[in-house]
């Protein structure tokens, strides 16, 4: 049986209170996904968390951390992550569990916690893209709508409206 973490052993909290933890991030992201181009250099990625992460932005980024400080994942909403179709307005994307933390529920109390965040940012709706966790979102309620190719790997896009 796999052991899930218990709320008061994590926190969940926006970048924008601690961005000098960007570049742990990035590293995180880079570790990951640095064959796709978006995700090619730690230095770029931080520095695009940072701008999405500015005060001013819609866009936002979360952190779920031990008690013990260690990252346990991160999870954001990107403005126009895809950006041809400009009523797809608000994306979840680079959601992130690093392996020790996988499977304990990290990543779904991050998404969980981006589409709160979202609602009451009175965003209407949430896209995202997936290759693989399709049966995840689902059981999180999100709806398929089309397949298509993303940097060259064939992705399902889904929806979530928040309005409801």
């Amino acid at each position: 049986m796999k052991s899930r973490v218990g709320e008061d052993q994590m926190e969940i909290f926006a970048l924008r209170q601690q961005p000098d933890r960007s570049e742990e991030i990035a590293r995180l992201l880079y570790s990951e996904w640095s064959a796709l181009a978006n995700w090619s250099s730690v230095a770029k990625i931080s520095e695009r968390l940072l701008q999405r992460n500015h005060a001013d932005r819609r866009s936002f980024t979360l952190l779920a951390c031990h008690t013990d400080g260690n990252l346990m994942g991160t999870a954001s909403v990107i403005e126009f992550e895809l950006d041809d179709n400009p009523s797809r307005r608000f994306w979840l994307g680079e959601v992130f569990t690093p392996v020790a933390w996988r499977g304990k529920g990290v990543g779904s109390a991050l998404v969980n916690s981006c589409i709160s965040h979202a609602k009451s940012n009175r965003m209407d709706c949430l896209w995202l893209y997936t290759p693989d966790q399709q049966n995840l979102y689902q059981r999180l309620g999100w709806r398929e709508v089309e397949q298509r190719e993303v940097s060259g790997e064939w992705v399902s896009v889904m929806v979530l409206d928040l309005a409801a």
